[in-house]
């Protein structure tokens, strides 16, 4: 079996800080490699294999996501019109209406 990483030797591994990871145990758990507790101790433990086999699979990973995200953008719908946008979309409809706009009725 392999040595056992603490939070420092973590720390060195994954380039966060150490207070990143003793917050991220409770907040965010799944930002981290998988903790390997030891019955009896509430020390911040990681298997040296957990953590490369989570950084493996977060680096493959992380290139199928950002491709994903990037067919999303593309897809996306557009957000609300420009205001150059809605001028011209107002012009053209005065254009295709013949000069009246949709307040202007026969009662005038």
């Amino acid at each position: 079996m392999k040595a056992l990483l603490t939070v420092d030797d973590l720390s060195g591994y994954i380039h966060k800080s150490v207070t990143s990871i003793r917050s991220d145990v409770t907040r965010n758990p799944q930002s981290l490699p998988p903790i390997c507790r030891l019955p009896g101790t509430k020390r911040l433990l990681w298997r040296a294999e957990d953590v490369e086999r989570w950084l493996a699979d977060h680096v493959s990973g992380s290139v199928e996501r950002a491709v994903s995200a990037i067919a999303e953008a593309v897809q996306a719908k557009p957000g609300r019109p420009t205001k150059s946008q809605q001028i011209k979309k107002q012009k053209s409809t005065l254009l295709t209406s013949g000069g009246r706009s949709s307040n202007a009725t026969a009662g005038v």
